[in-house]
């Protein structure tokens, strides 16, 4: 037996004894009830592998320092995968978040969007109804208008009739008065000039008798 090595294996070995509850702790507890990339488990998992590692280095135990090696590797791989996962669960939730905020925004725009169509279509609606309206009243304001405008052609039509034939029955007076008023007068004046006549020959007769009288008179 090699005596030089006596001492690094008693070190071996009551390294081996020291490192036994860490040991049952790792198998019965950590390896069972805590997941491969659980923190407790990796900052356990670390600490022991660097304990191992420099453990071998000290003690010159290759497998030692391997197996402390790859505990610590595999710690700072899963650490590093369960940073990354990390990283990518916040941005996902960032990006989920952004897609929230974003879908909420669309919908604010699409349902503004809609009211402005709807307002806009109320509006085009209240106008052509408006328009529609102004159309009808210019539409009556004409009518009324050309019903005035016929009723006064028709009014003073019905004027310059009733004048002409109040002219044209003015002149038939006239006529007619200048037709009837000579004959009048003739009648008149034959009238007086009989009234005469009867006059004179009353007055002849009168005189013929007084002048019969006054023969018979003087024959007597």
């Amino acid at each position: 037996m090699n005596m030089t090595t006596l001492p690094k294996k008693a070190a071996s070995l009551e390294y081996s004894l020291l490192r036994l509850p860490a040991t049952l702790i790792e198998t019965q507890l950590v390896v069972r009830f805590l997941a491969d990339d659980s923190a407790l488990r990796l900052s356990f998992e670390r600490a022991l592998g660097s304990v191992d590692e420099k453990a071998g280095r000290l003690l010159g135990d290759q497998a030692l320092t391997v197996r402390g090696t790859a505990l610590r590797r595999r710690t700072e791989v899963l650490a590093e995968a369960a940073e990354l996962e990390e990283q990518a669960a916040q941005r996902k939730a960032e990006a989920d978040a952004d897609l929230e905020r974003e879908s909420k925004r669309i919908a604010a725009e699409r349902t503004k969007a809609e009211k402005t169509r709807r307002d806009g279509v109320k509006q085009a609606a209240a106008a052509e109804q408006e328009a529609k309206r102004k159309v009808a009243d210019a539409a009556k304001a004409k009518e009324a208008a050309e019903k005035r405008r016929i009723a006064d052609e028709a009014r003073a039509r019905v004027e310059a009739a009733t004048a002409k034939a109040a002219a044209a029955e003015a002149r038939i007076n006239t006529m007619e008065q200048a037709a009837t008023a000579a004959p009048k007068e003739q009648l008149s004046q034959a009238v007086q000039e009989k009234a005469n006549a009867d006059e004179q020959r009353a007055t002849a007769e009168t005189l013929a008798g007084l002048a019969e009288a006054e023969k018979d008179s003087r024959t007597s």
